[in-house]
């Protein structure tokens, strides 16, 4: 314990207080709260005893001004659990659409009497309403889909349930490898087939929000609390650092290893990783894409990896041994701690290189990120920019602004990769968005080609990942 002599307070700008800021599902979990920013509904992100943050999504989702006074209703349902004013006091994009921060300018937020009264109106829907006006928006067929998916997973765990969790001898360990192996082949295919119907049976809804709201509330009540035993899915849902996708979560896939606490949460991270698949394939085309280019290349070759997370394809690439040319790296991320991570496995590689690459991070927000072209204005022409996971949060007009401003950063003959999640029937819409609560943009071939109709002169090529899940713009720019 130390004495009050001891204590430390803050420094620099922190030394201002500021009321305690609370994530909107640490307070109200499943049933969130509806808000409503001068008469239009936007996502509620957190909220103090001063303040409100919100997200409004899409491109034009945002259009008051900073500083201006609008009204603020929080509901829930009919009823009114905040009324007031507020002054706009910071917007921002962030990868989930712009987030607006709001000062009450009338009356406060009693976070812990706001809670009880969203837990007394939720107790009270739910008494009134029964079963029937909880489902009345989940298709009868989702709902035996849901039942199909439990039953699936609960057969799995009654049967691991029988094997100890640790393994006391080299003999048990050998024999459950091989359990687990057994448990993959099957449940994989079968986990599969549900996904792909998830799929299908979501996609009528994606144009109505309130049946798509009712879906996902309802998949997480149901089926996502039977995946939070694997550590991939636990990540990907619970968000630890505030956003999906994680440079963690990345190295969960990268790893490809069996994890968890016990037979069950291993076999369960096994069915994430499967999933997840599409993500080692992108890096892995990455790896190529660089080695290519690094080879071809005469004289020393400058690459840029923008939202890079872990940078893994940068990593196995610079551990393959000796390289044909020079190359220097700049690497770009909104995330210190992927940085860190980024620069503590590249630094000894080029170490051991002896000069032949350098790596540089710059650590940027996410709205530097979306104006990419700037944060490279000031370093040489670069000989390959790629972001192989940015555009997933992005719009179709934000994208193609963000390629444009790339591609002026090229030299001559070089290349620009943007990756993007693919539109279909296999891809990751209902696990990701229905099951994880993971918001991404998905486009078919033909939108992905559109984002680079600015570029008239350019060598454009699509291609997909193995899985077809995700899909690889390629943008050649001339030589002269």
């Amino acid at each position: 314990m130390k004495a009050y002599e001891e204590l430390v307070g803050g420094e620099g700008s922190r030394i201002n207080y500021r009321a305690d800021r609370y994530k909107v599902r640490d307070l109200f979990r499943h049933v969130l709260p509806d808000i409503e920013i001068a008469h239009r509904s936007h996502r509620l992100h957190d909220l103090s005893m001063s303040g409100i943050a919100v997200v409004a999504r899409g491109e034009d989702g945002w259009s008051g001004e900073l500083g201006e006074q609008v009204p603020i209703h929080l509901r829930l349902g009919d009823t009114i659990l905040h009324e007031g004013h507020g002054r706009v006091c910071r917007v921002e994009p962030t990868p989930f659409g712009t987030k607006v921060a709001l000062q009450l300018t009338s009356g406060h937020l009693d976070i812990p009497q706001l809670v009880a009264r969203h837990k007394e109106v939720c107790l009270r829907r739910e008494l009134e309403g029964g079963l029937n006006a909880a489902c009345e928006r989940i298709q009868p067929e989702y709902r035996q889909f849901a039942a199909d998916f439990v039953h699936l997973l609960r057969r799995y765990r009654s049967a691991l349930e029988k094997f100890d969790s640790v393994a006391h001898t080299p003999e048990d360990e050998s024999r459950l490898a091989e359990v687990l192996s057994i448990c993959e082949e099957r449940i994989l295919p079968e986990c599969r087939t549900l996904w792909y119907q998830g799929n299908a049976l979501v996609q009528p809804i994606l144009g109505d929000p309130e049946a798509r709201k009712a879906t996902k509330l309802f998949t997480e009540l149901v089926i996502t609390p039977e995946f939070l035993d694997g550590p991939i899915w636990k990540r990907s849902y619970e968000k630890p650092l505030g956003y999906p996708g994680d440079f963690e979560v990345m190295n969960y896939v990268y790893a490809w290893r069996r994890q968890g606490a016990t037979p069950y949460a291993k076999l369960l991270h096994r069915v994430g990783l499967d999933g997840m698949e599409c993500i080692a394939n992108r890096m892995v085309m990455m790896q190529q894409t660089i080695a290519k280019i690094v080879a071809d290349k005469q004289g020393p070759v400058h690459i840029t990896n923008l939202a890079c997370g872990p940078a893994q394809e940068i990593v196995n690439f610079l551990r393959l041994g000796a390289i044909p040319q020079a190359a220097h790296i700049t690497l770009i991320d909104q995330d210190h701690q992927a940085l860190a991570q980024a620069y503590e496995r590249t630094y000894p590689e080029t170490l051991r290189l002896a000069g032949q690459a350098t790596v540089n991070c710059l650590h940027a927000s996410f709205g530097q990120l979306i104006r990419g072209g700037r944060l490279l204005e000031k370093i040489p022409s670069q000989d390959l920019i790629y972001a192989v996971g940015l555009v997933d949060y992005l719009g179709q007009r934000q994208t193609r602004a963000l390629i444009n401003g790339l591609y002026q950063q090229l030299a001559p003959g070089s290349l620009l990769v943007i990756g993007n999640v693919k539109e279909g029937p296999t891809s990751l819409l209902w696990p990701a968005e229905f099951l994880s609560d993971w918001s991404l943009i998905y486009r078919t071939e033909a939108e992905t080609y559109d984002l680079a109709r600015d570029l008239p002169t350019a060598s454009v090529t699509v291609k997909a990942e193995a899985s077809d899940r995700v899909q690889l713009l390629y943008i050649q720019k001339p030589d002269n």
